[in-house]
């Protein structure tokens, strides 16, 4: 599906520069992430989730690694379906828990973010073969 890979590719990208602007201004990234801890918010968050999980799945088959892109799809695809029953106080409550991390774990969770969408791009790029 070229269109799920078009997708997967794009928040991919997000994903990695989210995480490179962690790393470089954790503070900045903090300031960007608590404006999400609201039911709109939680609801945006959710939503994408579901659209990037559903996008890794069916981009996939057409990857360089379709058993990765699957599974993350479904982690990811589950987390997005999951979130709204947090609710609003629990999810302010882990934006705020994030949020008093210290710039150095910050930056480390955020190099979790690069390698995420780092892998995503590597996996949908064409094979050399």
């Amino acid at each position: 599906m070229p269109f799920a890979v078009e997708i997967s590719g794009f928040l991919a990208v997000f994903t990695l520069l989210m995480g490179v602007w962690g790393v470089l201004a954790p503070s900045r990234l903090v300031d960007f992430a608590t404006r999400f801890g609201t039911a709109g918010g939680l609801w945006f968050a959710a939503g994408i989730r579901v659209v990037f999980g559903l996008a890794l799945w069916f981009a996939g088959p057409a990857s360089r690694a379709p058993l990765l892109l699957q599974v993350l799809g479904a982690i990811t695809l589950v987390a997005g379906v999951m979130l709204p029953f947090l609710g609003v106080d629990r999810f302010k409550a882990l934006l705020d828990w994030w949020t008093k991390l210290s710039p150095t774990a910050m930056r480390i969770w955020c190099l979790f973010a690069v390698a995420f969408g780092a892998a995503i791009l590597w996996a949908l790029m064409p094979s050399a073969t």
